[in-house]
């Protein structure tokens, strides 16, 4: 048990520690961290806030983790309907208070898309997502589906919503913290579906490839000390796309904290199908 206990306590401390050691060495080498002092005033205060959150959150994710493979919430209530999508490593549990703030700023009707981080390929997984929220729309043809992606998730749902098969099917598209031009961070990724996200990738030369709706809103919510897509540019959406900027906070945090969610509520209610 104490075994235990150690090696939970090291995740906890390793993972953040060792993102922003990564994030502090690639934010110097492209500038970013003279932007993160000037509009900051300099940048210990950002990256402090950064890493006592991921240090604080570390535990939280550990915890929930499990409850990730209980049977899928489900709920249905007025439209529109809002797909969750999450990120890399994770389940189901990522959405468990991004989805109570969800409900409390009055969207009922939510669902959860998850997969196997270690199973299919990339474009399997999208293939999966389409047909999801073909499903999901089926519920109630005749209001639109409102999609939310963190991290690799918003990456599945930008090629989801390029399908000719959900056209005048989705309302709007918001990514928390995807890597839209990859991350270096990824080289040190398990697995083929992580290691895809390096920038030099073949993945990312499809990305640029795939061009959805033009008429489709498009929100990229993004951390200016996001420890796990590196270099920071990387977050910067396509052209086309709104872009809003989260206080200063860690990747997975865009999960826990406030302010990601009622971001992204605000925009769902400019576009309610």
């Amino acid at each position: 048990m104490v075994g235990v206990l150690l090696a939970i306590l090291l995740a906890v401390a390793l993972v953040p520690g060792l993102s922003y050691a990564l994030f502090l060495l690639e934010s110097s080498r492209s500038g970013h961290l003279d932007a993160l002092r000037r509009e900051f005033g300099g940048a210990a205060r950002p990256v402090l806030r950064g890493l006592g959150f991921g240090l604080l959150e570390m535990p939280l994710l550990l915890a929930t983790y499990p409850l990730g493979w209980l049977p899928c919430w489900q709920r249905r209530g007025p439209a529109p309907a809002v797909l969750l999508v999450h990120g890399l490593y994770h389940n189901h549990a990522a959405w468990l208070l991004f989805r109570r703030r969800l409900l409390r700023a009055g969207f009922p009707h939510l669902r959860s898309f998850a997969y196997n981080s270690f199973g299919p390929a990339f474009q399997d997984l999208a293939e999966r997502l389409v047909q999801a929220v073909l499903a999901l729309h089926a519920e109630a043809p005749e209001r639109k589906v409102a999609l939310i992606g963190h991290s690799l998730g918003g990456l599945l749902l930008r090629v989801a919503a390029s399908d000719p098969r959900l056209s005048g099917k989705i309302a709007c598209l918001v990514t928390l913290g995807s890597p839209h031009r990859g991350s270096t961070l990824a080289r040190l990724a398990l697995g083929g579906l992580g290691r895809s996200l390096r920038p030099e990738s073949g993945l990312f030369g499809e990305l640029d490839g795939v061009c959805g709706p033009r008429d489709l809103p498009r929100l990229a919510l993004v951390s200016p000390v996001d420890n796990m897509v590196l270099p920071a540019a990387n977050l910067e959406p396509p052209s086309g796309w709104e872009r809003a900027a989260v206080p200063p906070m860690g990747h997975v945090a865009m999960l826990y904290r406030a302010a990601p969610a009622r971001l992204a509520a605000a925009f769902l209610r400019q576009y309610p199908g």
